[in-house]
């Protein structure tokens, strides 16, 4: 099928469980997300996230502690995280985009949990981990209160989109 040619067939609808594990997978299964916060004038800033982690549905993620993204949420924590494979056709395309509060990570057991995590998605993250270079690196911990997960399977226009406020 080209990419000017969309099929209109509408997909089973999940339960709410299978959506939830749908959408997870989906979110796991990203190589890079996209961040984006609101700088102190206002303006939003987007930029390319490999280090993120889902736990349930809330993201961890970890960035320099010099970052302007740690300036920022610190103004304004509000944050959305888009993720979207790269190379899909566009009868089957997805994505999910989040939105939630950014919260840096400073109790000991969650900072565990985001190290595990994280450690767990990339082997870099573990090496620097368990050679303690952590020290200049802050976790945060997006909790999420709405998704949008878009699925043209289900069809096109707003059939093909699913808003969950948790």
């Amino acid at each position: 099928m080209s990419a000017t040619t969309l099929e209109t067939k509408i997909s089973t609808p999940a339960t709410p469980v299978e959506q939830q594990q749908i959408i997870l997978e989906y979110i796991k299964q990203t190589k890079w997300a996209t961040l984006t916060t609101v700088r102190e004038d206002g303006a939003p800033v987007s930029r390319a996230m490999g280090s993120f982690a889902p736990d349930g549905w809330n993201i961890f993620f970890s960035t320099p502690k010099k970052a302007g993204k740690v300036r920022h949420i610190a103004g304004n924590n509000l944050v959305n995280f888009f993720f979207q494979h790269e190379n899909q056709e566009l009868a089957t395309f997805k994505n999910v985009a989040v939105i939630g509060r950014a919260e840096e990570v400073t109790g000991e057991a969650e900072y565990q949990r985001a190290v595990q995590l994280l450690s767990a998605r990339s082997p870099r993250f573990k090496t620097r981990a368990e050679r303690g270079e952590l020290k200049e690196t802050a976790l945060y911990l997006v909790r999420i209160t709405e998704i949008k997960y878009l699925d043209y399977t289900r069809g096109i226009g707003p059939a093909a989109v699913q808003e969950i406020i948790l």
